[in-house]
């Protein structure tokens, strides 16, 4: 019996990513380009680089996504077998939150202030009808206590300025 090796999809592929912007003299620049990678099932990928260098442009291509004045110029993007560069607005908008999102890294980018941050957390997968607000809100008090935030069971009660990234008050 001959067995070859299942290679599987990735989760994520990038091919030639060029994301470009509109100068005041209305020339086009290139932010990032030739931007190619892939991430498996499993796999964790870290983009470093210094401000500026392009790490939240690369991000928000991952959904389909450019700031004003800039666009997708060309590549390949797919993530969750969806080739998102293919997508209409309509489409865009049920793909991001449901298949792929982004968080900022600070609290205070990330959450909206006047909305405590297990609502937040368990916003997309209801909206999105994935989940029951029971079951996601579970599943989001299992994944504090894997990430063995102080009092899990209540930390999602809170606003997110009643928390920070390096200490916690209890």
């Amino acid at each position: 019996m001959n067995v070859t090796p299942h290679t599987a999809m990735p989760v994520i592929s990038v091919d030639k990513l060029r994301v470009t912007a509109q100068t005041d003299k209305g020339e086009e620049i290139d932010l990032v380009s030739d931007i190619r990678f892939t991430v498996q099932k499993g796999e964790v990928l870290a983009l470093i680089g210094e401000s500026g260098s392009g790490k939240t442009t690369i991000a928000m291509a991952l959904m389909g996504y450019a700031r004003t004045g800039c666009r997708i110029a060309e590549g390949n993007i797919h993530v969750a077998g969806t080739d998102v560069t293919s997508l209409t607005p309509a489409q865009l908008r049920a793909f991001r939150g449901n298949k792929v999102s982004y968080i900022a890294q600070s609290a205070a980018a990330s959450f909206n202030p006047g909305m405590k941050i297990l609502d937040q957390v368990i916003e997309p997968v209801v909206i999105h009808g994935t989940m029951t607000r029971k079951a996601a809100k579970a599943k989001a008090i299992d994944l504090f206590r894997e990430l063995a935030l102080p009092n899990p069971d209540t930390i999602g009660d809170r606003f997110p300025h009643q928390v920070s990234g390096g200490s916690y008050s209890v």
